[in-house]
């Protein structure tokens, strides 16, 4: 096929990399909810492949390519110079794939050769291209012609049927399925191509997939709710751009599952429902995105916990880390059916859900979930505190190859060490959690007082003091003037200087004092390498700028510690992550984050040539768009303005200033109270409207 080197979304199907040859990029092909639907997917001219002129992205959901022959012998002896034969691809995605291939002719003989499509899928599972090899897999069936269509089908190991369905408009004048279905149920389709001088030929092909459950939808007309709205315009061009991708990233996230709707986490691995992450991109955006972040809270709710299970690791009132719906997921053999391996989506579902009602005020949404909040609240105070000390913790214990042992967000298995590079010993009650539970209980105070309920109010907020207080006295280094990463099942502090505590900023929790520390901390080149926050301070035994948490930088965790910094008023610093963040979209030529960057410095001393600053250095595998990357940049607006809700009047406030040099800034899609407003702010001062 032409090559794509771009990812092509919408709703549940995505098509990614580069569709090529046998043997090319292993993670390509499409996929629609955690199986590859097609994994070949190539046009050859008399058996040779097309060189691309131009990859054109139109729209997230469509690319328009260009392609010539090179120079060849065709079949009949002829010898047919280079870019002779145009080729024009426009492939596009709904419910399914329409590849429109237009083939033109501006050599000035007549020419005849073959045109052929290999087609092939292989249904694997999404955990079985990443790496995890299945106990079984989809028993793939021999491809079948009927007149214009091909099937390519298979049993899956639950013994349910998928199907990709070609359909060629017109139909080939010669087919070949293949009978070996050891690695793909594949085919060839082939035309023969008769062109005069100037003349063209046009071939439709539908690529329909056909996944179990049920069938698939479009979701971009339904609702406003799923197109971009939140723009910025200020004195800095690239800021604005930033944030423009931003908005668009998370746009095309918006996906809608069989429960509902919800953002995914990420593209091409996490396109499903995830507990930690879209409720993280529910606080994010709640100023701009109520409804979003209100669909994530049902959805979530829905598949709230409601008994012990110790292969999901489900317990009641806990929330789920992740969903799927591929073959291993339906089999059995992954326990994400869903699985609840997250210390940290409980707590943070009571607080987007608090955040939701402090903003907007939904009464509706509060009486809809407020039972669910209640069985979130139970789950914290019972089975997540593991030993009665009034701190979440989890075991910590090795897991197999489908459990996760390290359950907040630094999920990989070796996130977590002690200064000198020592490994704690479950359970592990990480700084970060702690800091979500307080907000979970101040913020919900907040908003049950606002409803009326004074004792109840008055219980939470007591709940949240007595969580502060036991963080302040159990992760506070004195002499680091710093929070420890955690403490292990000796109530020992873990004493590696990490991104974490920029998390308790977010969530209110540290004294002013203890505030100044983390913020002089994060000053340092050791933690802020110009790019962002490093997960792991560079002078400590675990260091590896090319780790997936040792090190690296995630643009949402150096965005939650942006926005804590704002609420302790250290903005000078909020503004240079903010900065950092402007600087890494512009190395994409779409102005897009990826999910996590290596953590080497701007000026890192690089051998061979040092120069005075490098390009920022890709994570290898990293998520791009990925959904609490993207909502960096709606949160960054909030954040260095200042904007709050103003419950009394139904309305918002600006407590902040423009960030020095920025000269003005006009902000749209700003939302609370079921209004929407407009925000201007330049040197004579700020002006609210409603729009």
């Amino acid at each position: 096929m032409l090559h794509i080197d771009h990812m092509l979304k919408e709703n549940e199907l995505c098509l990614v990399g580069r569709v090529l040859e046998r043997g090319g990029l292993h993670e390509a092909g499409l996929f629609v909810r955690d199986s590859r639907f097609l994994s070949h997917f190539e046009m050859k001219i008399d058996g040779q492949a097309a060189e691309i002129l131009n990859a054109q992205m139109l729209t997230p959901a469509s690319i328009l390519i260009t392609a010539s022959n090179l120079k060849m012998v065709l079949r009949d002896g002829r010898h047919l110079q280079s870019q002779s034969i145009f080729i024009e691809q426009l492939v596009r995605l709904d419910t399914a794939i329409h590849v429109s291939t237009t083939v033109r002719n501006y050599d000035p003989e007549p020419v005849s050769f073959p045109l052929t499509f290999e087609i092939g899928a292989d249904f694997r599972d999404m955990f079985d291209v990443r790496g995890m090899t299945p106990e079984r897999r989809p028993k793939l069936r021999v491809p079948a012609f009927s007149g214009n269509t091909l099937s390519l089908c298979a049993t899956g190991s639950d013994g349910k049927e998928v199907s990709t369905t070609v359909t060629f408009d017109p139909a080939p004048d010669r087919t070949q399925p293949r009978d070996d279905v050891s690695r793909e149920s594949y085919a060839t389709a082939e035309y023969d191509i008769h062109l005069g001088h100037d003349e063209r030929q046009e071939i439709e092909i539908t690529v329909q997939p056909q996944p179990v459950g049920a069938p698939l939808t479009r979701i971009a007309a339904t609702s406003g709710e799923f197109t971009p709205r939140f723009w910025v315009a200020s004195g800095s061009p690239e800021l604005d751009a930033y944030i423009s991708q931003c908005d668009r990233d998370l746009a095309l996230l918006q996906t809608s599952f069989p429960e509902g709707i919800i953002p995914a986490a990420g593209i091409p691995w996490f396109i499903a429902p995830f507990g930690r992450d879209s409720l993280i991109v529910a606080l994010q955006t709640m100023h701009a995105y109520p409804k979003r972040a209100a669909s994530t809270l049902r959805l979530l709710a829905s598949l709230q916990g409601t008994k012990v299970d110790a292969w999901r690791e489900e317990e009641p009132g806990k929330i789920l880390h992740e969903m799927r719906y591929g073959d291993m997921a339906r089999s059995g053999q992954i326990p994400q059916t869903p699985y609840y391996g997250s210390i940290d989506s409980t707590p943070l579902f009571v607080m987007a859900f608090a955040m939701h009602y402090l903003w907007h005020q939904n009464d509706e949404l509060f009486d809809a979930l407020i039972g669910n909040v209640r069985r979130a609240l139970d789950w914290i105070e019972s089975y997540g505190d593991l030993d009665g000390d009034g701190l979440l913790e989890f075991k910590g214990e090795s897991g197999d190859s489908v459990h996760i042992a390290q359950q907040g967000w630094k999920d990989s298995f070796d996130s977590l060490h002690f200064a000198d590079g020592r490994a704690p010993k479950g359970p592990i009650a990480l700084v970060e959690v702690q800091g979500y539970v307080y907000a979970a209980y101040a913020w919900l105070s907040e908003a049950v007082r606002r409803r009326g309920e004074t004792e109840w109010a008055d219980k939470l907020a007591a709940h949240a003091e007595k969580v502060r207080s036991l963080v302040e006295e159990s992760f506070w280094m004195e002499d680091a003037g710093y929070y420890a990463q955690a403490l292990d099942g000796q109530k020992q502090r873990v004493d590696a200087i990490s991104s974490n505590p920029g998390h308790l900023l977010f969530c209110g929790l540290p004294q002013p004092d203890r505030a100044a520390g983390v913020a002089k901390r994060m000053e340092s080149p050791e933690l802020n390498c110009g790019w962002g926050i490093r997960t792991l301070a560079s002078d400590m035994a675990t260091y590896n700028p090319l780790s997936y948490h040792n090190g690296s930088i995630w643009p949402h965790d150096s965005s939650l510690a942006m926005a804590g910094l704002c609420k302790y008023g250290y903005r000078e610093l909020a503004h240079r992550l903010v900065i950092g963040l402007v600087n890494l979209s512009h190395f994409s030529p779409m102005h897009r984050l990826n999910e996590l960057y290596c953590g080497f410095s701007v000026h890192e001393e690089m051998a061979p040539i040092n120069f005075p600053f490098n390009d920022p250095v890709n994570y290898p595998v990293s998520c791009s768009p990925q959904a609490w990357a993207a909502a960096t940049g709606v949160l960054a607006v909030r954040a260095l303005l200042d904007i709050r809700p103003d419950a009394e009047n139904k309305t918002i406030q600006v407590a902040g200033s423009l960030p020095a040099g920025l000269g003005h800034m006009r902000v749209s899609g700003l939302t609370a109270f079921g209004k929407t407003f407009m925000l201007s702010l330049d040197e004579s001062g700020t002006t609210i409207t409603e729009i």
